[in-house]
């Protein structure tokens, strides 16, 4: 049997998120609680003591004792700072976005640790994303956040335009945000046609978004006439961009050369979050300064954790997506499981995900230098 240390803290600043709330404590079998080894102070701020968590659980321990007592660490957010408790055969199960994050699939690589990936895990026949919920809020937050920073709403003020790009959970999150402020003139872009979307929103204008030759085209106002992105965007006020990125073969929607066509004020919120990408000024900002300045008329927003903002209602929606997988750690089964086995991107220190090889530009082979 299995220990799972289970962090109640983040060495990332304002970040909120715990991965197991409270409110569903009772929902966790017995064998399972036994095996759950809690940070000192897990979610004091929802009224738990650490008295309870050592008589309900497998008890409590120090941040950093947790590195040690673990076989497998349960921390969502994963920095630098953690880096160094690293060590062989311990598991991390979390948001590592090792693909573009050199220094975290290197010190697993040198610890000889496992990887496994909460934005890597999708289920059913549909593939759906086992954080949908919680990427729907990381939605929802960031436009609320950028609406507020910029001083706007669609229930008050001149009418508002807004354009999402990709129909995820991150986008439905965001649609959902910008008509409840009011925000009624929404359009989506989508890689495909509307007759193949899942579920389309009512009262939503869906266009598309076309590939071709590496390059991107999106919808005009005439019906499948495609155009340059920035002839499109440049006519919204509000761009919300949700696409799930290919890191090797990235999307992009406005390059530096097309600023000289944008004349007007444009709010650009960037939930995917990746640097380079879909803008050539995209690169993650923090709550601290959360949005910034691109030339004359384009404010930029990437925060790249919005769902800390609800941290209690986000650390909800995480235990319920996590909890059926706690057993399989338990057990030691988890490789047996396909959601789980499907998120390795890097097992005792050997790379599964090529895609860390290629963007990271390393040689094929351990130990994988840069070439």
């Amino acid at each position: 049997m299995h220990k799972i240390s289970v962090f109640g803290s983040s060495c990332k600043k304002n970040e909120k998120r715990i991965p197991i709330h409270p409110a569903l404590f009772e929902q966790i079998p017995e064998r399972v609680r036994s095996k759950l080894i809690f940070e000192e102070g897990y979610a004091s701020s929802l009224g738990v003591k650490d008295s309870y968590l050592r008589e309900s659980f497998g008890g409590v321990a120090s941040r950093e004792e947790l590195f040690c007592i673990g076989d497998v660490l349960l921390l969502p957010k994963p920095e630098k700072e953690d880096f160094k408790f690293f060590s062989e055969g311990k598991i991390l199960w979390g948001w590592p976005h090792c693909v573009q994050g050199y220094d975290i699939a290197q010190a697993a690589i040198d610890s000889k640790m496992t990887l496994i990936a909460w934005e890597a895990m999708y289920g059913g026949s549909d593939r759906t994303h086992i954080f949908y919920r919680n990427n729907e809020l990381a939605g929802y937050a960031a436009v609320q956040h950028m609406m507020m920073l910029t001083g706007k709403t669609g229930y008050f003020g001149r009418r508002l335009k807004a354009a999402v790009l990709g129909f995820g959970a991150t986008a439905r999150g965001a649609i959902n945000c910008l008509k409840s402020l009011g925000i009624m003139d929404v359009s989506v872009y989508s890689q495909r046609p509307s007759y193949q979307l899942n579920a389309p929103i009512e009262s939503i204008t869906y266009k598309q978004m076309l590939r071709r030759d590496g390059k991107t085209f999106l919808e005009g106002h005439q019906h499948q006439k495609f155009v340059t992105p920035v002839e499109v965007l440049r006519d919204y006020d509000v761009v919300v961009n949700c696409i799930l990125q290919d890191p090797v073969n990235p999307i992009m929607f406005i390059e530096e050369q097309d600023m000289p066509s944008i004349d007007r004020q444009m709010d650009i919120i960037d939930i995917s979050c990746d640097r380079g990408m879909g803008f050539f000024f995209a690169r993650p900002t923090t709550f601290d300064e959360p949005a910034f300045r691109v030339g004359q008329y384009i404010n930029y927003y990437c925060v790249d954790h919005t769902p800390t903002l609800y941290w209690d209602s986000a650390s909800y929606e995480i235990t319920r997506s996590i909890m059926s997988y706690l057993p399989d750690f338990i057990d030691g089964n988890w490789k047996n499981n396909p959601v789980l086995a499907a998120a390795v991107e890097i097992e005792n220190g050997l790379v599964i995900n090529n895609k860390i090889i290629a963007f990271q530009k390393r040689n094929s082979f351990y130990p994988y230098t840069r070439k």
